[in-house]
């Protein structure tokens, strides 16, 4: 099984269109399945932020382990990226972004607060999370070679989940600096930690919808960004190594 994760349907409607599927009862209102190109597929709607999208996750998981995760949706772009809205951005890593302490000395990650006494003790927190491996990499390189894709910039890079979107320039800058990310959203950091739990892969890809540091709606295209995250998707399930799918062949 292969589950989509993203956060609204809004995010979801274009593939809710071309996908035969139906309501799923292992999470009524949010889940919906359908068998395509020899797979069988659950779309989860996890809601917005990180609490609504690990507990979400979790709830699935805790019933079936699928073979793949993949979370899409919008996503903002931090200014040294180069990706403008319409773009395709996919995450190698994860971190919380603005998890921590903010003082005179700047941002404190909540890792570095207040760590381990012993070597051998686990860290009391894990800010940052790992993506790169086979799925990342033959995603990149079949969406980088698809025809429907073509015009895009399509970029790989460290992703950054946030609790409050960057609206600033300032808070924009700090963001970008502190974890040298390329996309910004709010939920990939909290999947990408009950995806470990699971020892699930992931695979994250964004629609650049925004650019960081402003909220002026003139420079915000959502519908675009919904759309090129649906098409890649939709590009991956038809065509991404490693999946069963030789009726779409």
């Amino acid at each position: 099984m292969i589950c989509l994760l993203a956060a609204t349907p809004h995010e979801t409607a274009l593939l809710r269109r071309l996908l035969p599927l139906v309501p799923d009862p292992r999470l009524p209102g949010q889940a919906f399945s359908c068998h395509f190109c020899n797979e069988d597929i659950l779309l989860l709607h996890t809601g917005i932020g990180i609490a609504s999208a690990a507990s979400s996750l979790t709830r699935l998981l805790g019933q079936q382990v699928p073979e793949l995760l993949i979370a899409f949706g919008c996503g903002g772009s931090y200014p040294a990226s180069g990706l403008t809205n319409g773009d395709l951005a996919l995450a190698d890593s994860e971190c919380f972004g603005d998890l921590g302490a903010a003082g005179e000395e700047g941002f404190v990650p909540l890792c570095d607060l207040w760590r381990a006494q012993a070597a051998d003790e686990p860290p009391l927190f894990v800010q940052q999370f790992d993506l790169r491996g086979t799925w990342l990499a033959n995603a990149t390189q079949l969406l980088q070679a698809a025809d429907e894709l073509s015009t895009l910039n399509i970029l790989s890079g460290p992703f950054v989940t946030v609790n409050t979107i960057s609206g600033t320039r300032a808070l924009c800058r700090d963001l970008e600096r502190q974890n040298t990310g390329i996309c910004e959203n709010m939920e990939g950091a909290a999947l990408a930690q009950v995806a470990g739990f699971y020892s699930v892969p992931l695979l994250e890809l964004r629609g650049i919808s925004n650019p960081c540091g402003t909220r002026d709606s003139e420079l915000w295209d959502l519908p675009a960004g919904m759309r090129i995250a649906q098409q890649a998707v939709l590009r991956l399930l038809r065509d991404l190594p490693g999946l069963r799918n030789p009726l779409c062949a």
